[in-house]
């Protein structure tokens, strides 16, 4: 196994490849979202207006997962795992792609993300 930091950098570049972000009127502004695909799973990542990681959706075979990143870790309501949205939230489609939509669902410091898969 080559751990040299030629090899490890040329490694990421090929596991992790951008894909251009789709041409897709549900991305809000404000928002910043970038699609790409590691070792086989497609990932979509938001960050807000300050380039802040709001949140890491990965997905394969239909099956969603939420990756914790960012602080504070963002609740995320899941297809298969749905959360209470807060009562009288403001909703905002962050993202609409192939696979998915993201829709945001906040009211005051409080805010749920929610994955609506595609033809659902």
């Amino acid at each position: 196994m080559n751990t040299s930091l030629a090899a490890i950098e040329e490694a990421v570049r090929t596991e992790a490849r951008p894909r251009p972000q789709p041409e897709v009127s549900g991305v809000s502004h404000g928002w910043r979202v970038r699609e790409y695909q590691d070792g086989g799973v497609d990932h979509v990542e938001v960050r807000d207006g300050t380039g802040r990681v709001q949140l890491v959706i990965a997905y394969a075979a239909g099956v969603f997962w939420a990756l914790h990143v960012g602080f504070p870790t963002a609740r995320v309501s899941l297809p298969n795992w749905r959360l209470k949205l807060p009562e009288d939230a403001r909703s905002t489609t962050v993202y609409a792609g192939t696979s998915f939509s993201l829709t945001r669902f906040s009211k005051g410091d409080e805010a749920v993300w929610c994955i609506q898969p595609s033809g659902a």
